[in-house]
């Protein structure tokens, strides 16, 4: 059943109506490829909005073939998210039937109902793309943005086009539009589409997209009826990976039958800021359903004769192998050896638990200042009623060049999702540091014996910190939070026998190198103007707004609290945001400072928001956001600072004009950040990176002041 309000209903049908009658004016005779371009863009302006929502009913089917393996094939399984394939079998099906849900602009809800096949795992129903057939033909991009689709005038400029056969059918005409990327990237398609004159509606629409493994088609086509003309019904998707001298290739057809349509209105709406949910594909266990005459009954595409085929020999193989699975233990070990190197989830009743394996290279990290890193990371969520939760999270990573270690042991109570409002508890080993005593006796050094700085600049205090801190959403983007941190600074002594070469006086060594205690309740404030959300249930997820997020946050230490012996102030604040531009283009910022006053003691330069950065969580790229070259001594050699970062992301920059790299690069990123110090003054990193779904990678060069410093890489995986 179709739904829309009569008043709508009647306006946008005359809007169409009027339109065809203007472009009718061309239908005559056939018309030149630029005034079919510019109507076809036209026509795809007032399509790409005309829908407001929709529910339908979605049966995909895939089918998977091996074409060519070695002895690595049975190992991909192991990459996270990498291949849909059997290690037992040279051809796979899997079928399934779920709910769609849409509403404008970009928000889809798809719920898995029914699965059935040869590969019915979780891990395997994730590799199914579901996300294209949400592809809006319409639209600029993709929701996603994975593909600058070439119908609109913005897009247009990525792509030349031609115009191929003309044809009536049914006595309609129809003009056939080919387009091809002007560049070789990722993000761009070749192919064509039939248009429909005096609508210049899509009928079909067809395309490729060449990435550095996979190859991708689709054809779409979209319905006849007199509403769903404007949406597709039919998908055909062809992928194709190869790796390692391994072929797989996999094929997806998929029917969409709506249910219910509604058609935007054209009153001006009030700005709704929830926009729950973008796209989600839900499914909270496997749904298993393999009753043959459910399927026959419900399946929207007939199988072919090879898909029945593999159904039978998969059936027969389960029959003559149910013994021997349960006392395979061949099997068992190998799924013991795959959770060694990906991340893997277990569920005990309410309780799911999440480790992210022992030799996982995806937990592997790069810089030329401070090496190897990596990383081990183990979670466990436990529900609570009212979709309240406990989140349990460890860390431990170990940076191989400086022979340290980092760990991190947290607890997080959920107590009101709908406002974001938590408490949360961890104890950890901080970065290593040196108090401002120490550096008043290394800068004394310096001047007595000549000595270069780095030759002394040795971190020489571990911190063991706790950490108890309540957070809560106080209106919407506005962030309230308070709590209390106390450090524990022990001395490594490693300088020690340096120092007594240095000085007789012992009490006054053995007052540097003494273990500092620190007592530290602070406040932290967080503006989020018109902050955009959507929920998960009751839970609220801060989404994106088009205005900076503001953030401030006040530190004061006591003396003779908990044998805390150190007395300061500490002051900071941050601004960051992330621009969206033009096409699959973004510029990210932020510019922050901090200070220490009323140094009463001691203290140490330990600042929140500048910090050392031990492992690629930064920004979206694991990457920006932070300085890759600085020394990280210079990190707590100052009583104040400022910092800027920024980020221009693009897809087309320098590689667009070399096909063969540029198709294997997803998007180009540029950087530059700014430090100013009392002691340091200047410093520089400009960097370049490129990315794609694989990794990140970029290379930064450093400039004191207006000298070259030095020059280096920082790469992470992307899984």
């Amino acid at each position: 059943m179709y739904v829309c309000e009569t008043k709508m209903k009647r306006k946008a049908i005359i809007s169409i109506f009027v339109f065809f009658v203007a472009a009718r004016v061309f239908s005559q005779e056939h018309i030149p490829l630029d005034s079919l371009l510019q109507l076809t863009i036209s026509a795809a302006e007032k399509y790409d909005g005309l829908v407001e929502s929709y529910e339908a009913d979605v049966y995909l089917r895939a089918y998977v073939e091996t074409i060519k393996k070695n002895f690595l094939y049975k190992y991909a399984r192991y990459i996270p998210k990498f291949v849909l394939c059997d290690e037992n079998s040279d051809e796979a099906l899997i079928e399934t039937i779920s709910k769609l849900k849409f509403s404008a602009p970009n928000n889809y809800v798809q719920d898995i109902k029914y699965v059935t096949g040869t590969l019915t795992s979780q891990k395997d129903l994730d590799m199914i793309p579901f996300n294209l057939i949400n592809i809006n033909i319409y639209g600029e991009t993709t929701f996603d943005e994975s593909f600058v689709m070439p119908l609109r005038r913005n897009s247009s400029k990525y792509y030349k086009y031609s115009l191929g056969k003309i044809f009536e059918e049914s006595k309609r005409k129809f003009y056939t539009l080919a387009f091809d990327p002007i560049y070789k990237s990722q993000a761009l398609l070749k192919g064509t589409c039939i248009i429909e004159e005096g609508s210049w509606r899509v009928v079909n629409f067809e395309a490729e997209a060449v990435d550095i493994m996979t190859d991708y088609t689709f054809h779409i086509t979209m319905g006849n009826e007199s509403i769903t003309r404007f949406l597709p019904t039919d998908f055909v998707i062809y992928k194709t990976i190869s790796y390692l001298g391994n072929k797989v290739a996999s094929r997806y057809l998929a029917k969409i039958s709506y249910n219910d349509i509604v058609l935007k209105q054209s009153i001006e709406r009030q700005k709704q800021l929830n926009i729950s949910d973008r796209f989600k594909v839900r499914m909270d266990s496997v749904p298993i359903e393999n009753d043959s005459l459910f399927w026959e009954k419900q399946r929207m595409i007939p199988l072919q004769s090879k898909e029945k085929e593999v159904i039978e020999n998969f059936e027969s193989q389960q029959i003559e192998s149910a013994a021997e699975t349960l006392s395979d233990s061949t099997s068992n070990s190998t799924e013991f050896a795959q959770r060694f190197v990906i991340d893997s989830k277990y569920q005990y009743k309410s309780t799911q638990i999440r480790y992210s394996g022992l030799l996982n290279p995806f937990l592997i990290g790069y810089s030329s200042y401070d090496g190897i890193s990596y990383r081990q990371k183990l979670y466990f969520d436990i529900d609570l009623k009212n979709q309240r939760n406990l989140d349990i999270k460890a860390m431990a990573g170990y940076m191989f060049k400086r022979k340290e270690l980092l760990a991190d042991l947290s607890f997080k109570w959920n107590y009101n999702p709908s406002h974001l409002g938590s408490l949360s508890y961890s104890i950890g080993i901080g970065n290593k540091s040196f108090s401002s005593d120490f550096i008043q006796q290394v800068q004394d050094s310096l001047n007595n014996h000549g000595l270069v700085f780095e030759d002394v600049s040795v971190k020489y205090f571990t911190d063991y910190y706790m950490r108890l801190f309540n957070d809560v959403e106080y209106k919407n983007g506005l962030m309230l939070g308070a709590g209390i941190e106390y450090h524990i600074r022990k001395s490594e002594n490693k300088l020690d026998h340096f120092f007594r070469s240095a000085s007789s006086d012992k009490e006054e060594l053995d007052a540097m190198f003494d273990t500092r205690y620190i007592f530290m309740p602070f406040v932290r404030v967080s503006w989020t103007p018109e902050q955009y959300y959507r929920y998960e249930g009751r839970q609220k997820i801060p989404v994106r707004s088009k205005y900076p997020t503001f953030k401030i946050e006040l530190a004061k230490s006591f003396k003779n609290i908990l044998n805390s012996t150190l007395e300061f102030n500490r002051y900071e604040f941050d601004i960051s945001q992330n621009i969206q531009f033009g096409i699959m283009k973004s510029l990210q910022y932020h510019f922050g400072g901090g200070l220490f006053t009323n140094q009463k003691t001691e203290y140490f330069a330990d600042f929140i928001y500048f910090s050392k950065y031990n492992f690629p969580d930064n920004w979206d790229d694991g990457i920006g956001g932070n300085f890759n070259l600085l020394q990280r001594n210079l990190y707590y050699v100052s009583d104040s600072y400022l910092q800027f970062h920024v980020m221009y992301e693009t897809p087309f920059l320098f590689l667009k004009s070399i096909p063969e790299v540029s198709k294997a690069i997803l998007t180009e990123r540029i950087y530059l950040s700014q430090l100013y110090t009392p002691q340091i003054h200047s410093y520089s990193e400009i960097g370049y990176g490129i990315g794609n779904r694989f990794f990140n990678i970029g290379l930064f060069g450093a400039f004191h002041k207006f000298s070259f410093n030095q020059i280096g890489v920082k790469a992470a995986l992307a899984f």
